[in-house]
């Protein structure tokens, strides 16, 4: 019998990181603009107590974000990845029985906060580089390249089964795609817990006060939160304005898709890239590509669409 060596069992707990990170996304960060239309046909509640919902929930992830990395430092990948299974998907699956729109504001914004801190980049990039600390970049660009098949997978399928279901259906199976990837890898990926010389630091408010200091760090929020305002709003409305300008559900859902599987061009090859140009350079080029990405959303067209997709994806 071949035992295999502990390589190849680290290879294997990223590409169960992978999987985690594309349900943990794909579930609800961009499963949620696809569901905005059915929910409110069906409900009558209004798009702005849902977007308010989704930016709550985008808070709370952020929030939570300290949390599930102080789990994976004291707990290993079991930390967070279990109560991303069983607080985060349950408090989601929860919401699909929601009647009031509070209730349901209340229990998705909770659940998908739970798991964006629990499994987005800020956990599962810090618990690939562990697995592999001879090659951490490495690992972590493997996990990226995971990471990019979220949009083109879950923005169909979520259309899809809508269309042949009903949204409160689909919201309990993104739910339970979401536990059982973060079970699967809370097994799996077992070894990426804090060593002893870089345990989270006792005071994490002081630390945080301490890097804020510095104006490139100042910085350099001021740009990412302006950003990240800007690049949820696309996503969350992306499939509503293709289908307000009169595509169907199922061809905007599938632009999305695109514009998600064209995140992998941007991704493939950026360290070389970074090594000879530069970060300045290659950020300038991808502010300007998701600027003019968006501008073709605008037009509300097949070519625009696609065009959106393609360019947006390659540098958003």
């Amino acid at each position: 019998m071949t035992v295999p060596s502990e390589s190849t069992r680290g290879w294997t707990a990223v590409g169960a990181l992978g999987l985690l990170t594309i349900t943990a996304y794909g579930s609800w960060f961009y499963a949620f603009g696809v569901l905005l239309e059915p929910i409110t046909t069906e409900t009558g509640w209004s798009t702005t107590v849902l977007g308010v919902t989704y930016g709550v929930a985008q808070v709370l992830s952020g929030l939570g974000s300290f949390v599930g990395g102080r789990l994976l430092d004291r707990f290993d990948v079991r930390g967070p990845f279990l109560l991303q299974a069983v607080g985060g998907s349950g408090a989601m699956i929860a919401s699909s029985f929601a009647t009031e729109s509070w209730s349901f504001g209340l229990t998705y914004a909770l659940g998908a906060g739970i798991i964006g801190g629990t499994g987005f980049y800020n956990v599962t990039t810090a618990a690939a580089g562990r697995l592999h600390p001879e090659a951490p970049d490495r690992a972590i660009a493997r996990l990226t390249i995971w990471g990019a098949f979220a949009s083109p997978i879950y923005l169909p399928a979520t259309a899809w089964l809508v269309t042949v279901s009903d949204w409160r259906t689909t919201v309990q199976i993104l739910g339970a795609t979401s536990a059982a990837a973060a079970l699967l890898a809370s097994v799996v990926a077992r070894g990426a817990r804090s060593a002893t010389s870089t345990r989270p630091s006792a005071d994490p408010i002081a630390a945080i006060r301490s890097a804020v200091r510095r104006p490139v760090i100042r910085r350099m929020l001021l740009v990412y939160v302006l950003g990240g305002l800007a690049f949820s709003s696309v996503l969350v409305y992306q499939v509503p304005i293709l289908t307000g300008a009169g595509l169907s559900l199922a061809l905007a859902g599938s632009i999305g898709g695109l514009r998600g599987f064209c995140q992998i061009f941007g991704r493939v090859g950026l360290t070389p890239l970074v090594d000879r140009f530069g970060s300045r350079s290659l950020l300038r080029v991808a502010y300007g590509g998701a600027a003019l990405g968006v501008l073709m959303l605008l037009i509300g067209t097949l070519p625009g669409g696609v065009a959106y997709a393609v360019i947006a994806g390659a540098t958003l």
